[in-house]
């Protein structure tokens, strides 16, 4: 009876927790990213706007001008940056990772876009006007998937998106006078700053809802619109790839089959997936919009999602190209896969890592004589073609390491054997090849003779690279205990050169006298920073054992130095992270203040994740971005999904936490909590586990 009681509170305690309505009032007219999301993991939609006008900006998660680049140069190689590194030749590093622009390429644009790189497209936005009314309000139920416009007069507008279909739609109340138009990304300013000088043409419009863009180099796309006043009274909103094609069966199905497709789809992303309860409204709804953006942007039929998923902006280029970022930023995106129990999600984004595989392949044999190894830069295209001329970025290997983790991970939540047998397993040994061959043997002892600690250093060459990275050696650990388990998986016996890096590789560079873990050997962590790179073998490679006396004593000092250097150069994706890092540590208070922190000063109004904080006082890293009344500047949103779904990820770590494998449940609950549960938990393990704090009795089912 028990049991059943149980398994009941369990049931219901799930109910709950997936049934978040998020709410929007409106005008939302600051930023697209202040609208209502909707994406089939293909295409996305933001829906924004103020008075009479509803605003639908579409983007599409492969629009690429894949023009451009810095491929690989036989100059490139491990002994010559070495060289370089030892003479303190800038410059030379400089020089070496430079690239030629075109003549007549016109480089002006904007500054978060580099000058002859691939990089990602808006597509175009969707008018709709509805005069003698004005949009007051905005729901989205997160259990369904389900949204609508509150208009001045009472009157609603239904919102919904199918991933069958591929389409989304608006049903409009009977009786509303409402007038929808198309216009591509070349009728906005941005045609005219940058794209007409990069060689792109004006996208033909087809008609006053459709619109055909043929592109410089790659296949054409269009948005197309079909608009059923008599039929239901619906408009549909879909892409494509190539020439316009037909949708016939949209009046058929009507907005009522779009709606049930939208309510199967998430009743069942729900139930396979993990959830969470906790009493306080705004965690709750923190986990459950932000779940629901990390489901609509990645799908196992979809395309892999880069810092923005599908929600491009409409009228300019999106920051950073809207690159993969394999630092740490496409990790974070994907990360609530693990937990949240939707492993197949991951599979697309490693599918295309697969595609690449010659490239990576020539990568390795150019930058170290390694033949069958991988390397695979911080910044790429969806062809894997190096973005950027941030040599430190480029020769990041932990990048490579990283993504191997990614794939052993899933592996271990999932039990994909086969994946592991012909993906997995072949990267992470040629991944491994590279790390070793970098490695030099002295002293008895291997260590990286340079390389770089991600993202520091910046114009600053004294800080860029450095003597065993701890971040380069926490990888390369991490590395070498998956390798060793995979063997074990697989029935094979582990490589001797995996072992003696794990028997002889340091840990980290440490001294507990200069603060415990630190960049570089002989360069202390000793400025706030973005990316806590230095403790990366804390979370989330966990490669330290805390029962050891002298690691936990050095975990402490490294802890204590990291926080007295505080916040002040933090922007948003590096605020989860160090929630972990906070719960990591038992400091569970610390953890939940730090995501309630991103909420308030990395979360728009309309709730768009930011990279640069939205208010002063959190952050120097505005960056100009802000008007004398300390209001951020129009124009200016930084809009990346990385800090949302690492939120979503960390709220999960506080529920299930392990260190070496052993789960710890509710550490990151905070004492005033007295009723949290959740449910459907992935374990490292594979399996599930769901439980309830109820004032401080646990209880927990596997």
């Amino acid at each position: 009876m028990k049991t059943r009681l149980l398994s009941v509170m369990f049931e219901l305690t799930a109910l709950v927790s997936s049934a978040t309505t998020v709410m929007w009032d409106f005008p939302r007219t600051g930023s697209c990213h202040e609208g209502i999301p909707f994406a089939d993991g293909k295409t996305g939609v933001l829906v924004w706007g103020g008075g009479d006008t509803v605003n639908l900006t579409v983007g599409r998660g492969d629009l690429w001008d894949h023009r451009g680049g810095y491929p690989w140069t036989e100059e490139q190689n491990y002994t010559n940056i070495i060289a370089l590194v030892e003479k303190r030749d800038a410059a030379g590093l400089k020089a070496m990772f430079s690239q030629t622009v075109p003549e007549n390429w016109n480089p002006s644009g904007s500054v978060w876009t580099s000058r002859y790189n691939p990089y990602m497209l808006p597509l175009g936005r969707v008018v709709v006007r509805i005069p003698g009314v004005e949009l007051k309000r905005g729901e989205l139920d997160t259990a369904t998937g389900l949204g609508k416009l509150v208009l001045s007069d009472g009157r609603e507008i239904g919102l919904a998106m199918s991933k069958a279909q591929g389409v989304f739609a608006m049903k409009m109340p009977e009786g509303l006078d409402y007038f929808p138009f198309v216009h591509p990304a070349t009728d906005f300013p941005i045609y005219e700053q940058l794209l007409k000088g990069r060689g792109f043409k004006r996208a033909k419009q087809t008609s006053s809802l459709a619109f055909t863009w043929e592109l410089p180099a790659d296949k054409p796309v269009s948005l197309e619109c079909e608009n059923c006043p008599l039929r239901g009274r619906t408009l549909y909103v879909w892409t494509n790839r190539g020439e316009p094609s037909p949708r016939p069966t949209l009046a058929s199905v009507g907005f009522v089959g779009i709606a049930a497709d939208s309510r199967e789809h998430w009743r069942a992303f729900w139930k396979e997936g993990a959830r969470i309860t906790v009493p306080d409204p705004e965690v709750q709804e923190l986990f459950d919009f932000g779940m629901y953006k990390f489901g609509s942007m990645t799908d196992p039929d979809g395309f892999p999602a880069g810092l923005q998923g599908q929600w491009l902006e409409d009228d300019r280029l999106v920051p950073w190209n809207g690159d993969y970022h394999f630092n740490i930023n496409v990790q974070m995106c994907y990360s609530p896969a693990f937990r949240g129990g939707h492993t197949e999600h991951l599979l697309p984004l490693f599918k295309m890592v697969k595609s690449w595989w010659p490239r990576l392949r020539e990568n390795a044999r150019l930058f170290c004589g390694v033949e069958d190894g991988f390397v695979l830069p911080h910044s790429v295209d969806d062809r894997g073609v190096c973005i950027g001329g941030f040599w430190t970025g480029t020769i990041d290997h932990g990048s490579t390491a990283w993504v191997a983790d990614m794939m052993f991970r899933y592996v271990k939540y999932s039990g994909d054997r086969e994946f592991l047998k012909t993906d997995a397993y072949p990267f992470m040994k040629g991944a491994m090849k590279v790390y070793r061959t970098m490695m030099e043997d002295r002293d008895g002892a291997l260590s990286l003779p340079t390389g770089p600690s991600p993202e520091w250093g910046g114009a600053s060459f004294e800080m860029a690279v450095g003597r065993n990275p701890s971040f380069q050696l926490a990888a390369a650990h991490r590395l070498a205990r998956n390798l060793i388990a995979a063997a074990k998986l697989l029935g094979e016996t582990p490589d001797p050169m995996w072992l003696d890096v794990e028997k002889r590789l340091p840990l980290a560079a440490i001294d507990d006298a200069a603060g415990g873990i630190e960049l570089f050997e002989k360069r202390p962590f000793n400025e706030s920073h973005r990316h806590h790179s230095h403790l990366a073998g804390l979370y989330p490679f966990d490669i330290f054992d805390p029962a050891d006396p002298a690691t936990a004593r050095t975990l402490a000092l490294s802890y204590a130095n990291w926080k007295k250097l505080g916040v002040s150069a933090w922007c948003g994706w590096c605020v989860p992270w160090a929630a972990v890092l906070h719960l990591h540590m038992g400091e569970a208070e610390a953890s939940v203040e730090t995501l309630r922190a991103w909420e308030h000063y990395f979360m728009n109004e309309g709730r768009g994740s930011r990279c640069w904080p939205y208010h002063r006082g959190y952050s120097t890293l505005a960056l100009g971005r802000f008007d004398a009344a300390g209001k951020p500047v129009e124009g200016q949103e930084i809009m990346q999904m990385d800090g949302q779904c690492a939120a979503v990820a960390a709220l999960m770590e506080l529920m299930v936490h392990e260190v070496n494998g052993k789960p710890e449940f509710f550490r990151g609950c905070p004492a005033a909590w007295k009723d949290v549960s959740f449910e459907n938990i992935r374990l490292s393990d594979g399996t599930s586990v769901s439980g309830r704090r109820l004032n401080g009795k646990v209880e927990i089912r596997r």
